[in-house]
């Protein structure tokens, strides 16, 4: 793909994005297509041949549609494979992650979606997510967009950003907190006695 500028790839994701968000909204498949997307990109990403490919300029778009519609017909939903159709003919594979951000982001204001960034020590299951996502949607009073973030530095314990408001319950903060006071109450008591030798000497 030749070489675009800033505001022309702004405006090739937002045209797209926009589309595809009328489109599914109409269709009632909002959801359904952010799956979609993820699951082409991460095609693209792990097979860098298919995606040289799709980007060639030595392959016919009639060519390389049918080539896509073999990969992920019956892998993604009728709509997202005649958009992605789209993007190949028209040569705009490359523009595909930024299409796929502004997309998700569309949902995510029409749904009302609020993103909620959490920091863990180390991995959590399914069930526990689940239930932290209930917990900080209930706390919110609304529908929570998770992002994920594993730490082992953090120790143990949970950070729960959203917007610019950090909630800081890990263990590292906590044992951080406990020093501090402890240094805080030997350096009052240091000068509370030198205050008293003070005294005592005048």
């Amino acid at each position: 793909m030749a070489v675009v500028s800033e505001s022309t790839r702004n405006v090739v994701w937002q045209v797209y994005s926009e589309v595809l968000f009328e489109l599914a909204r109409q269709m009632e498949l909002l959801d359904p297509i952010v799956e979609d997307l993820s699951r082409v990109a991460a095609v693209l990403k792990a097979e860098g041949e298919f995606a040289r490919l799709l980007n060639s300029q030595s392959v016919e778009g009639d060519e390389k549609v049918e080539i896509v519609r073999r990969v992920f017909s019956g892998r993604v939903s009728e709509l997202t494979l005649n958009f992605f159709c789209v993007l190949v003919r028209r040569g705009r594979v490359g523009f595909l992650s930024g299409i796929c951000d502004r997309y998700e982001t569309l949902v995510d204001t029409y749904r009302k979606r609020q993103l909620v960034e959490v920091t863990v020590a180390k991995e959590v299951d399914g069930e526990a997510m689940a239930g932290l996502k209930a917990e900080l949607g209930d706390a919110i009073a609304g529908e929570v967009k998770l992002s994920v973030k594993v730490d082992p530095e953090i120790i143990g314990g949970i950070i729960i950003k959203k917007d610019d408001r950090v909630i800081d319950h890990s263990v590292k903060r906590i044992l951080e907190r406990a020093v501090k006071s402890i240094m805080d109450k030997t350096q009052a008591d240091r000068d509370s006695r030198a205050e008293g030798a003070d005294e005592a000497a005048k």
